[in-house]
C-alpha cells in the first residue's frame, strides 16, 4: 500500500472523530479491541505502557516525557491523536537517533511500515467486522500503533486517550503507570455534563493495584472522583505540585506548560523506579528541546503568525494568558474556528479582551462549526468582527489587515490549526513551517 492506499484502507472504517457531535455513551465499547487485540497476538503484551488521559496537556505532557527519555537514551513509542496533516504523526518512536530533530514529526512511522502493520491486521479486522462488529479508525490505528511499537521493541510505550478513558480504545491495554492531566468540561454530550462524572470517566485508566498513579492539580470535585478511584485499588498516587517547578525552563512558551512539565517530572521520577536511569540533565535537556506542533507555534515574523490547537474553554483561557505574557502591548487579529460539539460562548469570551479584530471562519473538516453574525454579535459584543466561511480567504484578509508589529493569532481547533498551516506555506514567503 501507498500512502493514498492506506488512507483509503483506514477511511474505509467508521471514524468517530468527525461524528462526536452526533454520538453518545453507547457507540462505544473495549469489546472489539480487545478481541483485535487477541487476533493479532497481544502486542501490548510486554510493552511499559504509560497511559494519559485528561482534558488539557495531554499532548504536551506526553511530548515532555518522550522527549526527557529519548535524552536518557531510551527508545519511546508515542501515540496521539488527532494528527495535523498526516496520519503517520499519531505513531513515533523517539530514540537517540533521532533526538533533537528539527523535525516537528522525527521519527513518525514511514509509510512502508504503516502499511506492513495494516496489512498484518487486516484478516483480523475483517473477521471481527464478519461477526457484525464496527470497527473504527481510531480504533485500529490504535492496534497498529502497538504493533509498530512491540516490533521496534520500544523501552516504554506513551499512550495519549483519544477521548475520556475508561471506554477509550488506548484502555484495552494494561498500564504502568495511569497519569491524569487537568480534566475540565469537554465531549460533554459523550462523557456527561456533570465535572464529577467526567472525572470517573477519565480516571478509568487506572485499573489495578499494581499501577502507579499520577495527578496533575485539578478541581475539587475532579480530584474527589480521581482519588476515590484509587482507594478502589489501594493505590497511593503523587500528586503534582506546580510550585515546586514554577523556575523551569522549557521549549514551549505559557505558564501551564510548567503545569505539563512538572507532570512528565514526577512521571520520570517514577520510572527511575522501575529501573529507568534517568539523569537531571536529562530532564533539562528534554523540556528544554521539545517539539510539539500547534502549540502556541510562531510560523513566521514581521507579522508574527502564531497557531495554537484552544480547542475548549479552558485551553483558551490559557492561550489567553499565553498571549498576554508574550504580546503584552501587540494588536492581535484572531482568526477563529472551532468545532460543534465545543462550547463556543465559553471559547470566544476567553479570547475576547486578546483581540482587536476578530475574523470567524470554519474549517474544511464535517465537525467545523459555521458561526453566524449573530454568534459573532453576542459573543464578541463590542469589538470588530467578520465572517468569512473559508479559511484560506479568512488569512488573506488577516494579513492584510496586519501591520509588521502586530499579531495573528489563527485557533479554535487542530483542523483548523493543520489546514491553516498549510494555507500560510503558499502565502507567506518567509514561513518557518
Amino acid at each position: 500500500m501507498d500512502y493514498t492506499e492506506i488512507n483509503s484502507y483506514l477511511n474505509s472504517f467508521v471514524n468517530f472523530e468527525s461524528q462526536l457531535h452526533k454520538l453518545g455513551p453507547g457507540d462505544f465499547n473495549l469489546n472489539r479491541v480487545q478481541k483485535f487485540l487477541d487476533l493479532a497476538g497481544n502486542p501490548a503484551g510486554n510493552l511499559k505502557i504509560i497511559h494519559v488521559a485528561g482534558t488539557k496537556g495531554k499532548g504536551s505532557t506526553c511530548a515532555f516525557l518522550a522527549g526527557i527519555l529519548q535524552e536518557a537514551g531510551y527508545k519511546v513509542g508515542l501515540y496521539t491523536s488527532p494528527h495535523l496533516h498526516k496520519v503517520n504523526e499519531r505513531i513515533r518512536i523517539l530514540s537517540a537517533d533521532n533526538v533533537r530533530s528539527k523535525d516537528n514529526f522525527s521519527g513518525a512511522i514511514s509509510d512502508d511500515d504503516l502499511a506492513s502493520v495494516l496489512t498484518f491486521l487486516r484478516p483480523f479486522a475483517a473477521a471481527i467486522q464478519n461477526e457484525g462488529n464496527i470497527l473504527t479508525y481510531f480504533e485500529i490505528l490504535t492496534v497498529a500503533a502497538l504493533c509498530h511499537f512491540a516490533n521496534s521493541k520500544v523501552d516504554a510505550a506513551i499512550l495519549e486517550t483519544g477521548l475520556g478513558g475508561r471506554l477509550d480504545a488506548t484502555n484495552a491495554v494494561d498500564s504502568s503507570i495511569a497519569l491524569l492531566t487537568p480534566v475540565s468540561l469537554d465531549h460533554t454530550r459523550i462523557l456527561g455534563s456533570a465535572l464529577g462524572k467526567i472525572a470517573s470517566e477519565k480516571a478509568g485508566i487506572i485499573k489495578n493495584s499494581h499501577q502507579k498513579v499520577v495527578i496533575a492539580p485539578q478541581e475539587k470535585e475532579v480530584m474527589d472522583a480521581i482519588l476515590h478511584r484509587c482507594r478502589e485499588f489501594g493505590i497511593n498516587p503523587v500528586l503534582v505540585c506546580p510550585s515546586r517547578y514554577e523556575n523551569l525552563k522549557t521549549g514551549l512558551k505559557g505558564k501551564h506548560q510548567i503545569l505539563n512539565a512538572a507532570t512528565a517530572i514526577e512521571t520520570a521520577a517514577i520510572l527511575k523506579t522501575m529501573g529507568f536511569k534517568i539523569s537531571d540533565e536529562n530532564i533539562a535537556e528534554g523540556l528544554k528541546h521539545i517539539r510539539w506542533s500547534g502549540r502556541f507555534e510562531l510560523l513566521q515574523q514581521d507579522p508574527d503568525v502564531v497557531v495554537d490547537c484552544a480547542h475548549n474553554a479552558a485551553s483558551a483561557k490559557a492561550l489567553s494568558s499565553t498571549l498576554m505574557e508574550v504580546y503584552p502591548y501587540r494588536r492581535v487579529i484572531l482568526v477563529l474556528g472551532i468545532s460543534q460539539d465545543k462550547d463556543a460562548a465559553a471559547i470566544c469570551s476567553h479570547l475576547k479582551d486578546n483581540a482587536a479584530h476578530i475574523i470567524l471562519t470554519k474549517a474544511n473538516h464535517p465537525r467545523a462549526h459555521l458561526f453566524t453574525q449573530a454568534e459573532g454579535k453576542e459573543y464578541f459584543a463590542g469589538k470588530p468582527f467578520e465572517t468569512i466561511e473559508h479559511l484560506p480567504s479568512a488569512l488573506e484578509k488577516a494579513m492584510k489587515l496586519t501591520g509588521p508589529k502586530d499579531v495573528v493569532l489563527i485557533t479554535g481547533s487542530i483542523f483548523i490549526v493543520a489546514e491553516a498551516i498549510d494555507c500560510l506555506v503558499k502565502l507567506c514567503t518567509n514561513t518557518k513551517v
